[in-house]
């Protein structure tokens, strides 16, 4: 192997795009839409499935949650339902109605977060057009309580974000450690839709390319 494949081979291994365009669902052209100021045709129906998000889980939690509680009544005999409800009283019944209107309550406002982002997501589509800002590019980590039977093992909730200049972006698990693993802090050139403040790409911002 020669030096200069030797280097454009390490340089290719280092290079972080290609692994935050598959995490953050963009392609090149998508980006030089977002170059020229525009939101990509691609991108359109993307991005409502992210406005979608915030009601997603809690609509998932909550119908998983319910199926669990119709199968345990299908399958386990009535006469050990009632030993439990004798033996476990009102704790039982508590244990049920916390947990199904913890669903419910998270349902309902995910439903009106989706409403809120819908109708900006709606306003920047109808313009059809991408804002960016330049900055230094950190990831914030959270853990919220789970819901349903997430919530009945104990188990947390995972959200990632890109933040920029005070601003957040959710992005997803992967794209969140791919930004860890290559050590992303430097200045990069962040594209979104103006008003649902939705992620549509990355790249490093032109100072620093």
């Amino acid at each position: 192997m020669s030096y200069i494949e030797y280097v454009t081979m390490d340089h290719e291994a280092e290079d972080p795009m290609p692994d935050l365009r598959r995490t953050n669902g963009f392609s090149e052209a998508d980006l030089a839409r977002n170059r020229s100021g525009a939101i990509s045709d691609q991108q359109m129906g993307k991005l409502f499935g992210r406005a979608f998000k915030p009601v997603g889980y809690p609509l998932t939690a909550l119908a998983a949650w319910l199926f669990a509680c119709f199968v345990v009544k299908m399958v386990v005999p009535d006469i050990i339902l009632v030993i439990v409800a004798m033996v476990g009283g009102k704790m039982t019944t508590a244990i049920f109605g916390v947990v199904t209107l913890g669903c419910v309550a998270a349902a309902f406002v995910g439903f009106l977060r989706s409403s809120r982002l819908t109708v900006l997501l709606l306003q920047d589509l109808s313009r059809g057009k991408s804002a960016y800002m330049d900055g230094r590019l950190h990831v914030s980590k959270a853990e919220e309580e789970g819901l349903g039977l997430d919530k009945f093992h104990g188990r947390n909730r995972r959200t990632r974000h890109y933040v920029m200049n005070n601003e957040y972006f959710e992005v997803d698990e992967e794209a969140a450690e791919v930004a860890e693993r290559f050590g992303l802090t430097g200045r990069y050139r962040l594209y979104f839709a103006p008003k649902s403040k939705l992620l549509l790409s990355l790249e490093p911002a032109p100072s620093a390319k």
